[in-house]
């Protein structure tokens, strides 16, 4: 993958791309979470089929993107910034796949510009019908919380690992090397501050989205939830789902809150196999060609539940 730089709303925010916008084929979008940065995303995309064009986004106040106090970090004004970049890049109609955080980015983008995407990929995305996670930014709204924060990046890196396999379930398989883009976001002026800022509107964004998601979305979705999700549980996803008309759900037993770091290779092939079923419904030219990840995992979809698809 190439890392790119583009200016949208005044930002210099980078990516990470593998292949070209290609006007007869799918783009994907990516859009990480809360701690994380496009380089999260290597071990999915490494998985994925090759002719898919792939755009991994460091949102703003993260990876190499800008960080300063007049990023405004609400919900609605990332999606507009997201939005901008879709448009700056001249991707028609892409795939939007977010995760957590970027999950609710992805979420309100397709709930207030419909048409500025085609469909939906949801790694265990935050969303405003849980509450699981309240004590949490409550933590790190309060005074010890928030020099605590400071302090993490700064933690010797045996207990970040702790930290990070709290995130995963049981088959995950975490490395150093799978800390390494947090450690270095993290640790990079200015992104603590960022996110402390993004917690301090995070029950109006919440609630701004649930406004949004009255009114059923339409935008086709495949939801990918690790069973094992600590952060966002899956028993919150039935309510979440009741608010997307065309919504494929899939449960992966045994992961955790980061599906596209433990399992990266199943992710891809519940993509690739999504992707067919996608390209049968809106016409798109996508190949026909069975990546290897989607034939090892194409037998075990069991959707839990299927919301209006």
């Amino acid at each position: 993958m190439e890392r790119r730089q583009i200016r949208v709303e005044g930002l210099h925010l980078s990516y990470l791309e593998r292949g070209r916008a290609a006007k007869d084929q799918p783009s994907l979008v990516l859009l990480h979470g809360l701690m994380g940065c496009a380089e999260t995303f290597v071990p999915l995309v490494e998985h994925l089929r090759p002719d898919l064009h792939i755009v991994a986004l460091d949102l703003p106040g993260a990876g190499q993107s800008e960080r300063s106090q007049r990023i405004d970090p609400r919900l609605p004004a990332t999606a507009k910034c997201v939005a901008g970049v879709l448009s700056g890049l001249n991707l028609h109609r892409p795939i939007v796949l977010g995760h957590s955080h970027g999950g609710a980015v992805a979420l309100t983008l397709a709930a207030s510009r419909p048409h500025a995407l085609s469909s939906l990929v949801l790694l265990s995305p935050a969303h405003p019908y849980y509450g699981q996670s309240d004590p949490v930014i409550r933590f790190y709204l309060s005074k010890p919380g928030e020099l605590f924060a400071y302090l993490m990046p700064w933690l010797p890196e045996w207990l970040q690992m702790i930290g990070l396999r709290r995130m995963a379930g049981p088959h995950s398989e975490d490395t150093p090397e799978r800390l390494r883009p947090y450690r270095n976001n993290l640790r990079t002026p200015g992104t603590i501050l960022h996110l402390l800022r993004l917690l301090r509107t995070w029950d109006k964004d919440m609630s701004g989205l649930r406004r949004l998601l009255r009114r059923s979305l339409q935008t086709p979705a495949l939801i990918l939830w690790g069973e094992c999700d600590r952060a966002v549980p899956i028993h919150s996803a039935p309510r979440l789902c009741a608010h997307l008309a065309h919504a494929q759900f899939v449960a992966l037993r045994g992961v955790g809150h980061r599906p596209a770091e433990e399992v990266p290779g199943q992710v891809a092939g519940y993509i690739d196999s999504w992707l067919e079923k996608v390209d049968a419904r809106l016409s798109v030219r996508y190949s026909k060609n069975v990546s290897a990840s989607q034939a090892r995992t194409a037998s075990a979809i069991t959707p839990s539940f299927d919301s209006g698809d």
